[in-house]
């Protein structure tokens, strides 16, 4: 898997998508903005994420890349299924439209990868390896950076 940073332009809020390459600036594809990256040559060498490149913060952690909305929509349909079968006094057709849900969630959920995203910008990593310094999610961390505070050039 190819390494793609994806973060938010701090102008206009759309997504910019750029490669593990050194660079200095990323234009916003939406409204055409220069937004100042710092990409270390060590990303590209080692594969693996220290700092966020968006905006220089250290603190990042890893989850699942698995689209929510996906999940979100994979849950409704067996609860709708369910729910149909019970209105029609099936039971063991309705208990069984769950358990088939919960089984296509996991494994969807297992076969994605993981990705490393950044507390403060949500600057998000794909196709790196995982730094063992990074743990999963943790609200109180989220909540000491408040978002989107970039410790260099805005």
């Amino acid at each position: 898997m190819p390494h793609i940073i994806q973060f938010k332009c701090r102008a206009c809020d759309g997504d910019i998508a750029i490669g593990a390459e050194p660079a200095g600036r990323a234009t916003c594809p939406g409204c055409g903005n220069d937004q100042e990256v710092r990409v270390p040559p060590t990303l590209q060498t080692s594969g693996v994420v220290a700092i966020c490149v968006a905006c220089g913060h250290e603190d990042l952690y890893v989850q699942k890349d698995f689209n929510r909305n996906l999940g979100v929509a994979i849950v409704t349909a067996g609860v709708i299924a369910s729910t149909y079968f019970f209105n029609r006094r099936e039971p063991f057709y309705a208990m069984a439209s769950l358990v088939i849900t919960a089984a296509i969630d996991l494994a969807v959920y297992s076969i994605v990868g993981l990705v490393t995203v950044c507390y403060s910008c949500h600057a998000v990593y794909r196709g790196f390896d995982r730094n063992l310094k990074h743990e999963p999610f943790d609200l109180k961390k989220l909540e000491k950076y408040g978002g989107r505070t970039p410790r260099f050039g805005a």
